[in-house]
């Protein structure tokens, strides 16, 4: 399923070979350079197109921003979702592979550059901040409902519960890949200590707290 923001920045644009060129070179001036120095005209040079070009499909840096995030989010979930395809349909068969999918993802250092250079930036620009917070209610929801179908006995709480649990886990392990102070020294390795981290929790060593459920919106 392709993801879009449907908070206040969502912005639509016209996919064409031009603006998709556009978004593809901001791209990579995002993972390069980072939030402070992404700039329209910056990426105008790096997609080798002039300025009109770029503000003919982006109106501002902002839309520009936000559109080069969606695109990105989904250039990352497709290449996923492809995998998630050939997963077993047993429940927690396929969660086992939806974190291998995920610790691979960690140890793409593109990846890892851009949700570095996306949580940075989300600290001091509002509109990233609203972005961060509309994409991450959609990876929750979606690690929420794998974990579901792995434990079908547990209450939609304490699936949520775990899915931020599992993503808090997965995204904080990216700073022990690439170091030179190796704490984890293979992807299956830092793969296998998630999966069993996961089990325990499945088990019942988590006792969820009783509290009102409420929908992420």
């Amino acid at each position: 399923m392709k993801f879009q923001f449907l908070a206040k920045p969502h912005v639509d644009f016209d996919e064409s070979l031009n603006s998709v060129k556009i978004l593809s070179a901001a791209r990579r001036v995002f993972i390069r350079d980072g939030g402070a120095a992404f700039s329209t005209r910056g990426v105008a040079k790096e997609a080798n197109v002039s300025l009109g070009a770029v503000q003919h499909f982006f109106r501002s840096k902002n839309e520009l921003l936000s559109c080069m995030l969606e695109y990105a989010v989904n250039q990352f979930e497709g290449g996923d979702q492809s995998v998630f395809e050939t997963l077993p349909v047993n429940g927690r068969a396929r969660l086992l592979g939806v974190i291998d999918i995920l610790i691979e993802d960690v140890w793409d250092s593109d990846c890892r550059q851009f949700f570095f250079n996306f949580w940075a930036l989300a600290c001091h620009n509002e509109a990233a901040a609203d972005l961060k917070d509309a994409l991450y209610r959609h990876h929750i929801n979606r690690l929420a409902g794998f974990i579901g179908a792995a434990e079908p006995t547990i209450t939609e709480i304490h699936a949520r519960d775990l899915a931020v649990q599992l993503a808090a886990m997965i995204e904080g392990l990216m700073l022990f890949v690439g170091t030179r102070d190796v704490h984890v020294a293979t992807r299956e390795q830092m793969s296998d200590m998630v999966k069993n981290s996961v089990l325990a929790l499945l088990s019942g060593s988590s006792i969820p707290v009783d509290r009102p459920f409420e929908v992420a919106q």
